[in-house]
């Protein structure tokens, strides 16, 4: 009977085992039948729908849908494919919930509500409840943060202020929004549709929810963890890619005008430059470097035997040799380019292959994102680079979104054939992301020649720093009208803080040349010009930075004092750095408000040191400048030169602003080639011991030329010491 018990007893077990089996068995083929592994990620099934989440290289998380089958990662060129090492990632699956955990985050869907969620690494919520509509014409996404969240990014077009409810993903003169944006909730999003002419857009009702449309079929949803803004640029640099450092000439004075009459008229410019000891690396020419009349007029089929790739004999009879004389002397050549053909046997060839496109100014545009243009473009202007130009200034290339970035490819290709190994440079009145990874200047745009185009101008630029754009320019002095002499004077003093510094105006105004604006306003803008060239190692080290890690050159304040509400919303104050904070005076007559956050200052003139926070109104003089410098800054400050390659053997100033300990790394190398994507830089990077007044520096890095800084002064507190910048060192006070 004991024997029939248990036998009874393991039949009964048995029967268990089986009945748990086949229970684990049809959950499994449930779970099977809800997801699939990709190799970045699971694909979902939500109520028919299929909803990939990946990883997204090394930080990111991607959110994709599709309603015409499987949704698979969209080609932009707003993502920069040069590098797709992915992140590792682990499958979650708690029925009905599905998602994938790495090691900075987890992205969750759960198939029954169809919504979605992103955790950080520890586990906390970030987006909670996120929804999804697919359409056959549209996607849509929402997401709402755990609390009430400011939002930033997303460019200029839609508003200047620094924080922002909705980015329309347009373009216009000097203006662009992009999909992407920071929430101070913790996290960066972009977006991504299947066509890059009609971006994503996003909107915000003001409190934690945030709303995504996408035109078309599919659409990328790209995510990832952002405590601050430096982790929200450092990810869509990941995402997008780097911004490659233009020529180390282009961090000079830029002059620009429309209007160079003849060559006897540039020379005489460029040899008044000179002899009034006025700095500058380039003259940038308008219309009249190819054309003897500005194409404005021609009519939609063209003008017979119109000049579209050729030099304009009246301003160079000799294009080579004297592109070639005025590079001796340190000035580079920068020409304009338009976005269309004026010749009318060009158009017809042109219309007839498919290659122009409709625009708002004169349906001549042409379609560069057609490879076939691209090369046929690049053989009209082999001829005009191998005369000798340097760069390019990029106008009204509008008429689709991605103009930009497929007309710089064209010569960013160009080039490399041309004179391989040698940076692209161009200036562009818009610009999309991804355009950065060509060596790429934004202006913003034809601005008036007035105070409040001047105030404006910080807040488009700041905003560019927070989009992707790192190298913003403006058209000092306002390319529209002629300003006031103190107008102008105001605005190359903020110019030597921008990243590019350019002036421009329109033809027939009075040209942004110092000489023609009386005595002290030419001696202001000479002060200003001297303060832009000796900062230039430390602004060409920040380009470094850039590269490397996604901080912009020029930055909000709010970058640095997230949690002072005071800065949140501030463009009349920047930093260039961390350290570096220029107020220029912005208004008429002279005074302005300043607000220095809660550190201690150095007023950059005098040395008076001023505890913040602190609120005060100043009062300058036509030729002074209020900037301030943080404690614990090292700023390098070049000697006095005429051009940036200027040879000199003078001794680089290390200024040290006493108060906290400091780090500084100063770039330098060729200053022309791609080699410092490949490690050929001499970094020095300098050590500052608050508590033992101590400065120390370690020299690294294979590269070497003449032009090294081999001397440096410190100083500090008005004590110098003068002593050779050996590979590894230290100063004491």
């Amino acid at each position: 009977m004991k024997q029939l018990h248990l036998q009874r007893l393991n039949i009964r077990f048995l029967l268990a085992l089986l009945v748990v089996g086949l229970l684990q068995s049809a959950m499994l083929q449930r779970i099977n039948a809800q997801t699939k592994v990709t190799p970045d990620g699971i694909i979902v099934n939500v109520n028919g729908k299929q909803v990939e989440l990946a990883v997204a290289k090394t930080q990111a998380f991607r959110l994709s849908v599709s309603s015409s089958g499987t949704p698979k990662v969209i080609p932009s060129i707003f993502i920069d494919n040069s590098a797709e090492t992915q992140a590792k990632f682990t499958v979650v699956s708690k029925p009905p919930v599905y998602g994938i955990k790495t090691s900075y985050g987890k992205l969750e869907i759960n198939s029954s509500s169809k919504t979605w969620s992103l955790y950080d690494a520890n586990g906390k919520v970030l987006i909670s409840n996120g929804t999804f509509v697919s359409t056959d014409t549209l996607q849509s996404f929402s997401h709402n943060t755990i609390s009430k969240s400011v939002l930033y990014g997303a460019g200029n077009y839609s508003t200047k202020n620094l924080v922002k409810n909705k980015s329309v993903a347009l373009q216009g003169n000097g203006t662009v929004d992009i999909p992407y944006l920071w929430s101070s909730a913790g996290y960066s999003i972009l977006g991504i549709t299947n066509n890059d002419n009609r971006p994503a857009t996003w909107s915000s009702n003001g409190t934690s929810s945030v709303d995504w449309k996408f035109k078309g079929r599919s659409a990328d949803l790209y995510l990832w963890l952002a405590q601050t803004l430096y982790d929200a640029t450092k990810g869509l640099v990941k995402l997008s890619g780097k911004p490659k450092l233009p020529p180390k000439w282009a961090y000079g004075y830029l002059q620009s005008q429309w209007g160079w009459q003849d060559r006897a008229y540039i020379e005489d410019a460029l040899n008044k430059f000179r002899t009034h000891k006025l700095p500058v690396d380039a003259f940038i020419y308008d219309f009249e470097w190819y054309t003897v009349t500005p194409d404005y007029f021609v009519k939609e089929n063209g003008k017979a035997g119109y000049s579209d790739f050729s030099f304009n004999a009246k301003l160079f009879p000799e294009p080579e040799k004297q592109i070639a004389d005025y590079k001796s002397q340190g000035v580079k050549f920068i020409g304009i380019r338009k976005p269309r053909l004026g010749d009318s046997l060009r158009l017809v060839m042109a219309r007839s292959k498919g290659w122009v496109v409709k625009s708002d100014y004169n349906n001549r545009d042409i379609d560069f994102s057609n490879a076939d243009l691209r090369k046929w473009y690049a053989e009209q202007n082999k001829p005009l680079l191998d005369a000798g130009v340097d760069a390019w200034w990029d106008d009204e290339g509008e008429a689709y979104y991605s103009c930009y970035y497929w007309w710089n490819k064209a010569q960013y290709d160009l080039r490399a054939s041309v004179r391989p190994n040698d940076r692209h440079f161009s200036i562009n009145r818009s610009f999309s992301l991804g355009t950065q990874r060509l060596g790429f200047c934004t202006w913003n745009g034809d601005i008036k020649s007035t105070w409040e185009a001047l105030q404006e101008t910080p807040a488009d630029l700041l905003n560019w720093s927070l989009s992707g754009m790192y190298y913003g320019s403006c058209d000092i002095g306002g390319f529209q009208g002629t300003p006031s002499k103190e107008n102008l004077v105001r605005w190359f003093q903020a110019g030597v803080f921008f990243p590019v510094m350019r002036a421009h105006s329109n033809i027939g105004t009075v040209a942004r040349f110092p000489w023609l604006w009386e005595a002290d306003g030419e001696a202001a803008i000479r002060k200003a010009l001297n303060l832009r060239y000796q900062l230039l190692p430390f602004i060409y080290s920040l380009g470094h930075e850039a590269y490397k890690t996604g901080a912009p050159i020029m930055r909000p304040l709010v970058m640095e004092f997230q949690n002072d509400s005071t800065v949140a919303n501030m463009n009349n104050e920047w930093l260039l750095g961390k350290g570096l904070l220029a107020a220029p005076v912005l208004n008429e007559g002279g005074t302005r408000s300043i607000y220095l956050p809660k550190d201690r200052w150095y007023e950059f003139e005098t040395g008076k040191v001023i505890e913040g926070p602190s609120k005060f109104k100043v009062t300058k003089a036509l030729d002074e400048i209020p900037v301030y410098v943080r404690a614990g800054t090292i700023l390098p400050v070049g000697p006095l030169v005429q051009y940036s390659a200027q040879d000199t053997v003078a001794p680089l100033e290390i200024r040290i602003y006493p108060g906290h300990d400091g780090k500084f790394v100063m770039t330098e190398d060729d200053g022309k080639s791609y080699n410092y994507t490949k490690g050929s830089v001499r970094t020095t990077t300098y050590i500052w011991a608050d508590a033992t007044k101590t400065l120390k520096w370690q020299v690294s890095g294979t590269y070497s030329d003449k032009s090294v800084f081999k001397t440096i002064k410190v100083v500090l507190e008005g004590k110098e010491k003068t002593v050779p910048l050996s590979t590894k060192g230290s100063v004491a006070f």
